[in-house]
């Protein structure tokens, strides 16, 4: 159970989403306080729960630190299969979403404050969706 949720997508959304309402704050002033105890908090709640995982699970670790996203697990031929689909579908996503972002971006910049944040954590969450939708009916059997 554990593992389901540091490998969550849920759990990178709500990661992603925090980060933009951080650097709105910090941008807009608000207090210091408001925005770094809970950020401390999350952090230290995060790495508490990994470790407990890495205790438990000794032969499936996840990593402190690394380049490679939690979500892709690549043990097998059949995950990496997985992956590649998920993967060229979220390449795909971006190949026409970096253009419109651009289009929407030269309108629209203006009138919304923060845009530019808000279209980066939009493009992550639906990375992330993407990845998920395509990967969870094949892995839910696997679990």
């Amino acid at each position: 159970m554990l593992e389901r949720i540091l490998r969550s997508p849920l759990l990178m959304i709500s990661i992603l989403i925090y980060l933009g309402i951080v650097y709105v704050g910090v941008q807009e002033g608000w207090s210091k306080a408001l925005l770094f105890y809970p950020f401390l908090i999350s952090f230290l709640i995060y790495f508490a729960f990994v470790y407990i995982h890495n205790k438990r699970n000794p032969d499936k670790r996840i990593k402190w630190i690394t380049y490679i996203p939690y979500e892709l697990r690549e043990d097998d031929e059949g995950l990496q299969w997985i992956t590649f689909k998920a993967t060229r579908k979220v390449y795909i996503f971006y190949s026409f979403a970096i253009p419109i972002g651009i289009v929407l971006y030269t309108f629209f910049h203006e009138v919304i404050s923060y845009f530019t944040i808000w279209m980066l954590v939009g493009f992550g969450i639906i990375q992330y969706l993407i990845y998920w939708l395509e990967t969870k009916d094949i892995l839910k059997g696997e679990e």
